[in-house]
């Protein structure tokens, strides 16, 4: 019941309020009341109790929730201080992220500002740091001047919801460093075995494994590695997780009952001296330190409270079913964790552990030959099918070697690469250096040896198959095949007909008569995706930056993939990095695409025009043939959907605007997207009132620098009556047309959005 009652708490639309904060706390101290003081009325009476301790329980769960979601609300940053520089002192929490052209920070941020908490955890970028500059080491602390922004993330269908993730790591601000130097502390343990770590492993191809495993510090693994055990269903094996924390605890509680042995081989060393439970607390102090290595990541945090909740029920010998102490074991995390519920990796192992609960209810043990490793094997492949949908949804897709990959590499990581790579780090800790090198030599030969094979399974596609290909019917055809009773041939009945249904509903959307208009959250950038029956046409697709975040594959395509979507046709407005850095990632993906504009296809000009699926296309300006180069040779477009007129400037600023003018250019249009996100030196009021358009939208990043819409063209837009919506304020634009009627909204700020992803909400508007 009390995880019902948090459910429900992030459930909420809103954050709590103090009236209702005493409501509730004052229903919640009449149902204690009523459920633990005796009653007058003896049968009927019992019944209420009951009734009340259970609302009780939710009422504390939806407490809880709420409570903290309130106390999260109040280290918001006040507006006043965002792109400000301010002097802070900052105490190094977390092992600094090196790379190439930045420095990443994390800790806590001591700012003497009255509108500001006491201490902040937060994230910082330290870019392009002096050469003779000394790299901040976790457990130091250092004067920084800093310029904060608020801790938010894009909001795409498809795309991964930063702000969720920086909620649930208790993140309140993200910033940058201007400059700063050293106060006072030094490393501390962790960093220094880090450190260590890094000097034994950098000489082993797969070295960054070994530290991923001892210290959960990934920073070392190549893009390589990342994607082929991602593809081959291995990724969590390079993840301290409930998996490690349980074979590091496993491992000793063995050693302990095998060097107390003699001590309990007669009555009395067995009177004197409890050995279950010495062994008990042993390995859950180990599995402790093990998380003190991977520096208390959120993840093993909830593995090691889960674990100690199944050793308390061990030593209590409650025959309590698995079910409840799974259940026990969840609600001691999120009162440990409150944000737990927004991460991925609580789902999965949760569910995780559900499907091995729910396959020794559903199947006997299997008897006979290779027994144990048939029932591995039964494992591997229900374990893939129950997380199947949670993986196509987080990750993209499923591996479909993921069983045969998992049952023949695990056991390798379990009995070879993590026992001689922990053994290795006690070695070193007891600064053994040589004997210590040579152990992580012997743990690192199994990888060069798995690493060719798996990186040949990583490449071929038939493995991998995508979440646009599973859709929605995965969950159904999990429970068809695992759940429902009956015969083998009419479950497998019911999902051919499911199949089946599928795929005539994938036929009849070639049939559809509507249009989708999507401009994308690319921050600081441009990208819109054009959508009609199953295909697509794309403008811009938003910005490469060097430290690796590419908008067109990390923003473009899944959202293309979330939408089953095949781009067609595609248009870059200008060569700026912010409208055409992500267009190689979408060539790459798509290569019989084809461009206009920039660099990536035939030159854009005045004239151009075509049908697309029923959407007619025109190109406004540039009136020569110029490659589109700066902004005001942007490739100008006009999008016509039957009566729905779509304008699309690109980046052309008052002289551009001038030019289209001045040819007597067909500007009208009802919705216009602001050309420059939004700057005051496009968009003048003659402009606007030659293209009276009924709503304008914006494409920028919600801490630019420029402080972009800028204000007087803010004042313009409320002049003329033309409501704004941007994608800084509420994410993902999204138009719907018939040809004859339009509306315009943004699902990631609508109103029946939960209190975590919350955000300024734009009016919905209709036309």
């Amino acid at each position: 019941m009390f995880m019902l009652g948090l459910a429900l708490s992030f459930m909420a639309g809103t954050i709590i309020t103090a009236t209702q904060a005493v409501g509730l706390l004052t229903l919640l101290l009449l149902t204690a009341l009523l459920g633990y003081r005796p009653l007058p009325w003896p049968t009927s009476g019992s019944r209420v109790v009951v009734l009340a301790q259970l609302l009780m329980a939710i009422l504390c769960g939806m407490s809880w929730g709420a409570g903290n979601a309130y106390s999260i609300s109040q280290d918001k940053l006040p507006p006043q201080i965002i792109g400000e520089t301010l002097t802070a002192n900052f105490t190094v929490s977390a092992i600094t992220q090196a790379q190439p052209d930045y420095w990443r920070l994390q800790g806590q941020l001591l700012v003497d500002h009255a509108q500001l908490p006491d201490s902040l955890q937060a994230r910082l970028n330290w870019y392009d740091p002096e050469p003779q500059q000394r790299m901040p080491k976790a457990g130091e602390t250092w004067q920084l001047q800093v310029r904060l922004r608020h801790p938010q993330g894009q909001r795409n269908d498809g795309g991964f919801l930063y702000h969720r993730y920086l909620l649930s790591q208790h993140i309140r601000a993200l910033g940058s460093v201007v400059s700063g130097h050293w106060l006072h502390g030094e490393a501390n343990l962790r960093q220094r075995i880090y450190q260590q770590l890094q000097q034994h492993t950098q000489a082993l191809p797969h070295g960054g494994v070994l530290v991923a495993l001892l210290v959960g510090e990934r920073q070392q693994l190549s893009s390589a590695h990342w994607q082929v055990f991602q593809r081959t269903g291995l990724a969590h094996l390079i993840a301290i997780s409930g998996l490690h924390l349980t074979l590091v605890a496993a491992g000793a509680l063995l050693l302990v009952r095998a060097l107390c042995w003699p001590l309990g081989n007669t009555r009395q060393g067995r009177d004197n001296r409890n050995l279950v439970v010495i062994s008990y607390a042993v390995a859950l102090l180990v599995a402790f330190g093990y998380a003190y290595l991977a520096g208390f990541a959120t993840a093993t945090v909830r593995a090691w409270l889960m674990l100690s909740v199944v050793f308390v029920h061990k030593l209590l010998g409650a025959r309590t079913p698995p079910a409840r102490i799974l259940l026990r074991a969840a609600a001691l995390v999120v009162l440990v964790e409150p944000m737990a519920p927004l991460q991925s990796g609580f789902w999965l192992s949760v569910a995780a552990v559900a499907t091995i609960i729910f396959m020794n209810w559903r199947w006997q043990p299997i008897q006979g030959k290779w027994s144990a490793l048939r029932m591995l094997w039964r494992l591997e492949v229900v374990l893939t099918l129950a997380l199947w949908p949670l993986t196509a949804w987080w990750f993209g897709g499923l591996p479909i070697a993921a069983p045969a990959t998992n049952l023949l590499v695990i056991p390798l990581f379990t009995f070879w690469i993590l026992p001689l790579a922990l053994l290795a780090l006690v070695l070193q800790l007891l600064q053994l250096d040589s004997f210590s090198q040579g152990l992580l030599q012997l743990a690192h030969w199994p990888l060069e040896l798995l690493w060719p094979p798996l990186l040949w399974l990583a490449e071929q596609p038939w493995q991998w198959l995508a979440s646009a290909t599973v859709g929605g019917w995965s969950l159904l055809v999990v429970l068809v095949m695992m759940i429902i009773p009956g015969a083998y041939s009419w479950r497998v009945g019911v999902v051919v007909v499911v199949l089946v249904g599928l795929h005539l509903q994938h036929l009849l959307r070639s049939y559809e008569t509507d249009v989708y208009v999507h401009m994308l959250d690319v921050e600081q950038g441009s990208a819109l995706v054009v959508e009609r029956q199953g295909y697509a046409l794309l403008i811009d697709t938003g910005a490469n930056y060097a430290s690796g975040a590419d908008m067109g594959a990390r923003t473009v395509l899944p959202f293309l993939q979330a939408r089953k979507l095949v781009p067609e046709l595609g248009f870059i407005s200008h060569r700026d990095n912010d409208h055409q850095g992500g267009a190689a990632s979408v060539s790459e993906a798509y290569p019989d695409l084809r461009w206009f504009g920039a660099d990536v296809g035939s030159a854009c000009s005045a004239g151009q025009q075509g049908n697309w699926r029923g959407v007619h296309w025109q190109v406004l300006h540039p009136r020569a043939e110029t490659r589109n180069q700066h902004n005001d040779d942007s490739c100008v477009l006009m999008l016509q959907f039957g009566h729905l007129r779509l304008l699309v400037p690109g980046d052309i600023e008052k002289r551009g605007e001038r030019q289209l003018l001045a040819h007597s250019a067909d500007v009208k249009a009802d919705i216009l997207v602001l050309a420059h996100h939004g700057s005051n030196s496009s968009s003048e009021s003659y402009f606007l009132r030659h293209v009276r358009p009924s709503l304008a939208l914006a494409s920028r990043g919600r801490n630019n620098p420029w402080r972009l819409v800028h204000p007087l063209l803010r004042e313009r837009l409320a002049q003329l009556q033309i409501p704004l919506l941007e994608t800084a304020t509420g994410g993902q634009i999204s138009i719907w047309s018939d040809g004859r009627n339009w509306r315009a909204e943004q699902p990631w700020a609508a109103a029946q959005r939960r209190w975590f992803d919350a955000d300024a909400v734009p009016p919905r508007m209709r036309n």
